[in-house]
């Protein structure tokens, strides 16, 4: 397949999902009602699930740029807030991921892009060990490289490194599974078709997992 149409499949898409909290924002986002997870949580407060849901909204509802806004709006009201939480680095750095993805290839993107990944060094800093954490750093790193190679700051050998690391760490998760695997096909590793397997053939908890399954399901059939 032509490396492009890959690019503009998976560039930036990894969206944070471990530890949505037992809220009925958290059941709705769990649920796949993203938009009204997004108006329940702006309801209570809780600006993390609020950026989760409006994220899902722009990503797999195909909510558009009014989404993509609210995601970095709330996340960055997360991060203000709570600085030192990974989640709400995490969060971010998907958010401004998303963002710098709809800007196309102009300086706002790529200061945006620098954003991103600047709050999810910080959330590995802050959570080292959270596979989920590595994976939305690798494939921010793949995406980069994939996009304008040096240019772009993204660094393919660190992609690799993270990617792997986070699959063996987390086997069963499938958010995990999806995301190393994306991050594979975009550096063209030959590993990416066996792990995006594994990873669409887990059994998904709930409406998240199998939204993203049908992405590593969508990246394996432009493998072929």
């Amino acid at each position: 397949m032509k490396r492009g149409v890959l690019v503009s499949l998976l560039l930036w898409s990894g969206l944070p999902w471990s530890g949505a909290g037992a809220s009925p924002a958290g059941d709705l986002l769990r649920q796949g009602e993203y938009a009204r997870a997004y108006s329940a949580a702006q309801a209570s407060g809780d600006s993390l699930t609020a950026s989760r849901a409006a994220a899902a909204v722009a990503e797999y509802r195909r909510g558009g740029r009014d989404w993509v806004d609210r995601a970095v709006a709330s996340a960055q009201a997360a991060a203000a807030a709570s600085p030192s939480n990974p989640d709400a680095q995490l969060a971010l750095g998907s958010a401004l991921g998303l963002q710098a993805r709809a800007g196309g290839y102009t300086l706002g993107a790529l200061r945006t892009a620098h954003g991103a990944r600047a709050a999810l060094e910080q959330a590995l800093t802050l959570a080292p060990a959270r596979a989920d954490v590595k994976v939305v750093l690798a494939e921010w790193h793949a995406g980069a490289w994939a996009k304008a190679g040096i240019f772009s700051g993204g660094n393919a050998g660190q992609a690799r490194t993270l990617a792997l690391a986070a699959a063996q760490a987390a086997p069963e998760n499938v958010f995990v599974q999806t995301h190393a695997g994306l991050s594979l096909a975009l550096l063209r590793d030959p590993q990416a078709g066996r792990i995006l397997a594994q990873a669409a053939a887990l059994a998904p908890t709930d409406a998240l997992d199998r939204d993203v399954q049908a992405l590593a399901q969508q990246t394996l059939a432009t493998l072929k």
